[in-house]
């Protein structure tokens, strides 16, 4: 597994203490719900300081348009017309599903530093020559 697959892997599961880490993973959880339930499940399944650090996520990560959808989220609650809306909008904003991690790869080119170091485990081969063969063990 390679850098960017291990820290995005970690963001996943809510782990990580650098800035970048916790930005990537306040935008998946709230990204995650976007694309799974929708805007009003989004406004109903997250307290405002969620949606309030996916907007700060987004933003850290140059997607300022979905920064924008992330703050109207709340709004989708109270109105289907919001909700359609968002969810049009969201769904327009990237279709192919690229956009997410493009611009987390981005940042951590730009400033790997914000993210926590990836412990790198020994492969099959490395852990073979690392040991101490004998023909009379």
């Amino acid at each position: 597994m390679n850098v960017i697959d291990a820290v995005w892997k970690r963001a996943c599961a809510h782990q990580g203490g650098g800035p970048g880490d916790r930005h990537l993973s306040a935008l998946l959880l709230v990204h995650g719900t976007m694309l799974n339930g929708g805007a009003a499940a989004a406004a109903v399944g997250f307290e405002p300081e969620d949606l309030a650090a996916a907007v700060e996520a987004c933003e850290y990560f140059g997607l300022n348009g979905l920064a924008n959808v992330f703050r109207d989220i709340p709004a989708a609650a109270d109105s289907e017309w919001d909700e359609r809306r968002l969810d049009t909008a969201f769904q327009d904003m990237d279709p192919e599903g690229i956009m997410l991690p493009a611009a987390f790869e981005d940042r951590y080119d730009t400033t790997p530093e914000d993210f926590d170091p990836v412990e790198r485990k020994p492969g099959f081969i490395a852990s073979l020559t690392s040991r101490r063969w004998s023909v009379h063990q």
